[in-house]
């Protein structure tokens, strides 16, 4: 996790949105465990463009909240994904999901977001 890339965020907020970069990762976190499971459908379709394009959306999304694993596992499944095959694919995306549910807690906390 680096918290100097919530520290960027937190330029974007004011006194008329105090919670701005909280209410984005919200978001971000919500959205995450279906993109996982989109890329993993997408895998099992050999749909390797689209796998691609969903990878990279999600490394650009996990850079800018600091999780640094998750994009740089993603950024590997998309150049894969670019590539001539597949193989592989299915380590990239196990440890995508193993990065995320690690630092998942940690945004958390950093940004003090409870479950809900």
């Amino acid at each position: 996790m680096d918290v100097r890339q919530l520290e960027k965020l937190s330029v974007l907020q004011d006194e008329d949105s105090p919670n701005l970069v909280a209410d984005m990762a919200r978001g971000y976190l919500d959205r995450t465990p279906p993109r996982i499971l989109r890329m993993k459908e997408l895998l099992a379709a050999r749909n390797a463009s689209q796998l691609a394009h969903e990878a990279h959306g999600l490394a650009t999304s996990s850079g800018m909240f600091g999780m640094m694993r998750v994009r740089q596992h993603c950024k590997a499944l998309e150049n894969l994904a670019r590539g001539p095959g597949l193989e592989g694919a299915e380590g990239l995306l196990a440890r995508i999901e193993q990065a995320y549910a690690e630092a998942r807690p940690l945004l958390m906390t950093q940004l003090g977001i409870r479950e809900e």
